[in-house]
């Protein structure tokens, strides 16, 4: 067996991993080892703005589909993730959003988080960040690695949508991450001068130069290797099926998301007792929490056709896929070098005093996770939970490493989430009869007019379980508090196990208001201040 060894083992080169093990690796005399299952991310639809939906449908993406959902008529919720470095950075649509202050200072009030309020994680956002805008202000940086910078290039019909959300009396929004997150507005977006951002090109790129940093891509971990309840080492196959055991002489730390991290828990024998039982696992530490608290964004986009062809349909095909790759080769200009998903809203529907439903709006019809976009001139506005109160749980089928795991979603099991959804789908139909839009719109295709939006509504209920999929966020199956249930501790400590942390999006004992991708990044590098503050 192939045997290595380092400081520190970071399991997992998606957002979290690259951002993490490049802060390691800035102490000198600690050698890092950043593990990745996927290949490098040397994908062209990658780093091309426009092309991420050609991304998501490549070998760098794999789906997690979950058991027949009752909550959606028993349909499988299908949640693609990336399986290449930069994870969900390298195949997302770009938006740079961090959720609410109000969100991380539930996580103090309501979970124990200490070190984890709105103050505490702000400092970290904004070294992280290059606003091309928005500069160095009180609530954005200036001269971090990410670079954040508004849309190259705005659609006119995406234009039209804002406007008329500022008719229902939305209010005009020019930064989704400042003050207020309420309104409608154009993204700010992690994509500049026709290239992606991602966590692996502007985190770990610029320190894989560096000696003490190895970076290990198809090397697929199936294990920990834990001795007196210390975690000593990680046990993977190379590509070839070949054993390769890692070994770490501080810490190792599982950046693997919300799917694998809490699977490599339990494979390890860290989890519920009963199912380690279930699967002849040696129970190492009975954490029951291992693989609960699943939460997701749901979305339910109300789509219409437009009479003329002014949406993105066809971009991607003969003459004018010709002409918009010309105008990117050769100019570094035009559609390729934009996200798509340009605007979007959040808005309070509920009366609750914070938003409670973010919208994304599209000159185009994105299908459902993992599928093209539909195959005509359409634009959507999409409605999706913020706060899900619906609660899933991750399981394994067996103690195999290779078996996938045992999903349940629940995505709309608690009633509140399909409440807001309904709210969701009405305002987004009050914004598609405004005046300055519907001119474009031949018929609303989803629900339909056949559907009624009125309160109580029994069709449109069904509608939306018909309808309803990811927004690309799981989350919570880690999650920190300071209570004794908790998997970690507020220092992302796994409790009852040395050396061990997590520092992914399942840590969140509740998921933000908002996008994940820059929250992912915070947590990383909130974990490297604990570590490296460990070791001073």
């Amino acid at each position: 067996m192939k045997t290595l060894e380092f400081d520190f083992v970071v399991v997992g080169g998606g957002a979290a991993g690259c951002v993490l093990a490049a802060r390691l690796a800035q102490d000198s005399q600690a050698s890092v080892a950043l593990v990745e299952r996927g290949r490098r991310d040397r994908n062209p639809w990658i780093h091309i703005p426009a092309t991420f939906f050609k991304a998501i449908q490549s070998r760098d993406v794999e789906a997690q589909t979950s058991e027949p959902d009752p909550s959606l008529e028993n349909r499988p919720f299908v949640v693609p993730q990336g399986r290449v470095l930069g994870g969900g950075t390298s195949v997302n649509g770009m938006i740079y959003m961090r959720g609410q202050a109000r969100d991380y200072d539930d996580w103090v009030d309501v979970f124990g988080c200490e070190g984890w309020g709105y103050a505490d994680v702000l400092p970290v956002f904004r070294r992280q960040e290059r606003n091309t805008r928005l500069g160095d202000d009180p609530y954005h940086g200036a001269s971090g690695p990410l670079v954040v910078d508004d849309p190259s290039e705005k659609h006119p019909v995406t234009q039209r949508i804002i406007d008329a959300a500022v008719d229902c009396g939305v209010p005009l929004s020019t930064d989704f991450n400042g003050a207020q997150q309420d309104g409608v507005g154009w993204y700010q977006v992690t994509a500049h001068r026709g290239r992606r951002q991602s966590a692996a090109t502007c985190f770990l790129r610029p320190a894989l130069g560096r000696e003490n940093l190895a970076l290990l891509t198809g090397l697929d971990v199936s294990r920990l290797r834990i001795e007196g309840r210390r975690a000593r080492a990680v046990e993977a196959v190379d590509e070839a099926g070949a054993p390769v055991l890692i070994t770490a002489r501080r810490e190792i730390v599982l950046t693997a998301g919300s799917f694998q991290s809490p699977k490599l828990l339990m494979l390890s024998g860290i989890g519920p007792r009963a199912q380690l039982d279930r699967h002849g696992i040696e129970v190492i530490e009975d954490a029951p929490e291992v693989g609960a608290n699943y939460q997701d964004h749901v979305g339910a986009p109300l789509t219409a056709r437009m009479n003329d062809n002014l949406g993105l349909y066809g971009a991607d095909q003969g003459l004018k896929a010709l002409g918009h790759g010309l105008n990117y080769l050769l100019r570094g200009q035009g559609l390729l070098t934009t996200n798509l998903l340009q605007g979007g809203a959040c808005v309070d529907t509920s009366g609750s005093g914070r938003p409670d439903v973010q919208y994304n709006i599209a000159p185009f019809a994105p299908g459902r996770p993992g599928m093209p976009p539909l195959d005509f001139h359409a634009l959507q506005i999409h409605p999706m939970t913020m706060r899900p109160s619906s609660r899933g749980r991750l399981g394994l089928r067996s103690s195999d490493p290779a078996d996938s795991l045992r999903f349940h979603a629940a995505a709309l099991g608690h009633p509140e989430d399909l409440d807001t959804l309904r709210r969701g789908v009405r305002l987004a139909r009050e914004i598609l009869n405004q005046a300055g839009l519907r001119e474009l719109v031949a018929e609303e295709v989803w629900p339909g007019p056949g559907v009624s939006v009125a309160v109580g509504s029994n069709n449109l209920d069904d509608a939306i379980r018909a309808q309803a999929r990811t927004i690309y966020h799981p989350s919570g199956t880690c999650r920190m508090g300071g209570d004794s249930e908790a998997v970690l501790d507020p220092r992302l400590r796994v409790r009852g196990i040395e050396g061990l942390r997590v520092a992914d999006c399942s840590v969140m004992p509740a998921l933000v208001s908002g996008n994940t991708g820059a929250p992912t990044m915070m947590i990383a590098d909130r974990c490297a201040d604990f570590m490296l503050a460990d070791i001073a």
